[in-house]
């Protein structure tokens, strides 16, 4: 029998309905048009926002988050756009079980797509445990899985590794995370950038994280503002690779199960090696730390008038599916393609300030098979892959009414009709220029410890390392002498 889910209506007069939300699609039906044709410029995403309680005259203050969830459930035409009958699939479950004990889990959502890989992400209250919520999201996802798998989609449910729901979404699978809005009296509005990545790994958020919140020459607030901006952050940074941790603790590189058995170990209650430094004063620090996949910065404080921990204001997930063990070991085929949550304004780095270092076109892990460098490419949101596979990478700031936790409206940082449109092209350029120059050729590839989709090269490797002998070096006794193998 199945378990009873915690979520959802109770009964059938508590069944959920889309005339239950307000959607931001309608909220010009009864205003005048001012403007007679609009050149769309972005797919903006529908804002679905649950109508008794966003428009409740007094809404009461607690503690909300926003969280996102995003996870690749099959994708059209291998790993290039998610369907809209997939991404529809999903919306529809959440609206419909969007219950706690009669309260609305989401008070306001959205449901978008980077590439392939599908997000649901909405603003919710402490009332609604994040357990609760982390299920909701399983299940609408393997409903979104269950869909691709009808419409014959490539990777039905591929980031959905763990064998079942657990408990919570963290080594399960789906990026995912959660960050705490401000309580505050005055002053309802925040904004909040979100940002999605495609055929890459947490990583590239280095460069958001090390630009923007590290670097005057990418946040002039830095050393101009007034706020708590000019004291810094503080940065906590993780240890992504559990096997490299293994092998430092002392197991043979090539005794996998000891190395499994490591691994799992250093899993455990999902604890994370992690290691808080100070922005600017440990700059070189930072920088060293950050400049391979192994390091990432998973969160950003603001810093209080001693220099200490204030408030959180930048979470990304900051996970690999490389940790995850699952009845095949710890194995899979794809990157980590990861989420991230902001605030923006104020205390922090304005949105063009958070976006402004993907306008050098950086290189990252990723890109086709998972297993290339290549140029990031900064899309609109709701976008596919193109030329072999990305990566990609979409931004979106939203503006929230923490008082009502409504998301009120959306812009899209890397829209058409942008600056970032030459940036796209100039990254285009070099990423053409840079794979057809290497091909499979390291720098274009990655390592071949860090290759995705890897069986065939393991197999091919084998099967040569076999073939290798060891015997001395040719050389040659000039003057007609014939060749010999050089004798000590």
């Amino acid at each position: 029998m199945p378990t009873q889910k915690r979520y959802g209506p109770t009964n059938a007069k508590g069944k959920l309905g889309l005339n239950d939300y307000h959607q931001s699609k309608d909220n010009l039906a009864d205003l005048p048009q001012t403007t007679a044709e609009k050149i769309p410029v972005t797919n903006t995403p529908n804002i679905f926002s649950y109508r008794s309680h966003v428009f409740a005259k007094k809404p009461e203050l607690v503690q909300r988050y926003i969280k996102a969830t995003k996870a690749d459930v099959g994708g059209v035409g291998g790993h290039v756009v998610a369907a809209d009958e997939v991404k529809g699939a999903i919306a529809k479950f959440v609206l419909d079980s969007n219950l706690y004990q009669g309260e609305p889990i989401f008070s306001s959502l959205i449901v978008t797509h980077t590439g392939d890989d599908v997000a649901v992400t909405g603003i919710m209250t402490e009332r609604t445990p994040m357990s609760v919520v982390d299920e909701l999201m399983w299940d609408a996802l393997q409903v979104g899985a269950d869909k691709a798998t009808e419409l014959g989609l490539y990777g039905p449910g591929q980031d959905l590794v763990a064998d079942a729901f657990t408990g919570n979404l963290r080594g399960a699978g789906p990026a995912t995370v959660a960050l705490p809005l401000p309580v505050r009296q005055d002053n309802p509005s925040q904004t909040v950038l979100l940002s999605f990545a495609d055929k890459t790994e947490p990583m590239a958020f280095n460069y958001y994280a090390t630009g923007a919140y590290l670097l005057p020459r990418f946040n002039t607030g830095l050393v101009i503002a007034q706020s708590k901006m000019k004291r810094g952050y503080l940065m906590d940074i993780v240890d992504l690779d559990t096997k490299a941790q293994a092998i430092e603790a002392g197991v043979h590189p090539r005794d996998l199960k000891a190395l499994e058995g490591k691994m799992e170990e250093l899993g455990k209650g999902f604890q994370e090696k992690v290691i808080t430094l100070r922005a600017p004063e440990d700059l070189y620090d930072i920088e060293g730390l950050c400049r391979s996949s192994r390091f990432v910065v998973a969160r950003i404080w603001s810093r209080n008038e001693r220099g200490e921990r204030d408030q959180l204001g930048y979470i990304c997930s900051a996970e690999r599916l490389h940790n995850i063990k699952t009845k095949k070991g710890f194995t899979y085929g794809g990157k980590d393609d990861p989420v991230l949550l902001a605030f923006a304004q104020g205390d922090w780095p304005a949105p063009g300030e958070i976006t402004s270092p993907w306008a050098a076109c950086p290189m990252v892990a990723g890109d086709c098979r998972g297993s290339h460098h290549l140029h990031i490419l900064p899309v609109p949101i709701n976008w596919q892959t193109s030329y072999w596979s990305g990566p990609i990478l979409s931004a979106l700031t939203l503006s929230i009414n923490i008082h009502s936790g409504r998301i009120g409206a959306i812009s899209d940082q890397f829209a058409l009709g942008t600056p970032w449109d030459y940036v796209r092209t100039r990254a285009s350029e070099l990423a053409v220029q840079f794979r057809t120059a290497h091909g499979i050729k390291q720098p274009a590839t990655l390592h071949e410890d860090e290759l995705e989709y890897q069986e065939g090269w393991k197999e091919r490797r084998g099967r040569l390392e076999k073939q290798f002998e060891v015997r001395p070096p040719l050389v040659f006794n000039g003057g007609g002498g014939k060749s010999k193998a050089l004798v000590k």
